[in-house]
């Protein structure tokens, strides 16, 4: 079960967050923690790629739909916007960060390492202050909420899947490609020295278990012909390997049963691209390339319930509280009193602008 968290004043949201701290305590350490901020409390957490849609694979089970839909929105972004973006993105987990970040569809979702910031996000009606009947009506039925997630604890699951679930999966699988059966001595290897591939020394508990694609990528690059020798003589780090094999590449992963325990999406870092990212220090959860077989999409509409949720995962619901915000006038009126302001989340000249003209307080 999900812990559950109350707030009806901003005094009351921060003293939520500290007892989320203590719920999640890990033996007395202090651990870091994202946040997500929703309008809806029944907004899933789900990326907008998977929202409501299934998709098709070839014969061989090495390319669905959903690869296909990736490719087409990295070719025409990367064509059309290269020249707005300030930095050097080379790699396609790089330009996914950016476009998932200017509301893009992608297999990311959305986080940040500011509770303050996902809070404005959940009642960024309130904070958005212009005049317009869509957030009038967004200011009526908004029940917003913030989610906590513990990267590390998450990412640990995504290892111990890979270590001890993954080989029962591939073995079992009717519809998995030929990929994820080459990947049985790696997945013995991740099992048998998790305190070597993963958990390190004690002493990197702040930086430790959440990873870069695009540094792995250089990593791979580096390697050049001899990468596939230094993944089987583990050489490298075959945690990394199965990460940019699932996450960056995305194999697809076949869930042939509705209560299939499932791989989880995996908590991740990127350089920020932009002073919108950078600005709302943002993190990224990316989600495996989920294929349901046809019976699972089956019971998947008909009972309204997608198993690819994140909150809907059982292996990972540790790895999450929720915080329900009771009365959202009254916090994003005291937010504001503080000093937020909806150019924090989106710093550009035409929000300052209408900062200027439409500032008022909803309370």
């Amino acid at each position: 079960m999900i812990s559950k968290f109350y707030a009806s004043t901003l005094a009351e949201f921060y003293g939520a967050l500290n007892d989320v701290k203590e719920d999640f305590k890990d033996n007395g350490k202090e651990l870091r923690f994202w946040f997500r901020g929703h309008g809806h409390n029944y907004y899933n957490l789900i990326p907008t790629l998977y929202r409501g849609q299934f998709f098709q694979k070839n014969g061989n089970n090495t390319y669905t739909q959903m690869n296909l839909k990736e490719d087409y929105r990295y070719q025409h972004f990367k064509a059309r916007a290269f020249h707005y973006v300030d930095s050097n993105p080379v790699y396609k987990s790089e330009w996914q960060e950016i476009y998932q970040h200017h509301f893009g569809h992608t297999r990311l979702m959305d986080w940040t390492e500011s509770a303050r910031t996902a809070l404005s996000f959940a009642l960024e009606p309130f904070i958005d202050t212009r005049a317009n009947k869509e957030l009038e009506y967004k200011r009526y039925h908004c029940t917003p909420c913030v989610w906590v997630l513990n990267p590390y604890e998450l990412n640990k699951k995504v290892y111990g899947y890979m270590g001890e679930k993954l080989p029962t999966d591939i073995k079992k699988s009717r519809t998995m490609c030929r990929s994820w059966k080459d990947w049985l001595p790696i997945c013995e290897e991740i099992k048998n020295h998790r305190e070597i591939y993963f958990d390190g020394n004690k002493s990197d508990l702040e930086i430790k278990g959440v990873i870069s694609l695009c540094a792995l990528e250089d990593y791979r690059k580096s390697f050049g012909e001899g990468f596939k020798r230094a993944v089987y003589t583990f050489e490298f780090n075959p945690f990394y390997y199965l990460a940019l094999r699932i996450y960056s590449d995305a194999v697809p992963y076949s869930i042939e049963t509705y209560d299939q325990e499932i791989l989880p999406p995996m908590a991740l870092l990127h350089p920020y691209h932009s002073n919108r990212i950078r600005t709302q220090r943002g993190a990224f959860t990316m989600f495996p390339n989920y294929f349901l077989e046809e019976g699972v999409e089956k019971k998947c509409k008909n009972r309204n319930r997608d198993i690819r949720n994140m909150e809907e995962q059982d292996y990972i619901s540790g790895c999450l509280k929720v915080i329900y915000i009771i009365n959202p006038h009254e916090i994003a009126r005291e937010l504001m009193l503080s000093g937020e302001r909806r150019s924090e989340l989106y710093p550009d000249i035409q929000t300052y602008a209408d900062m200027i003209e439409t500032q008022k307080y909803y309370c």
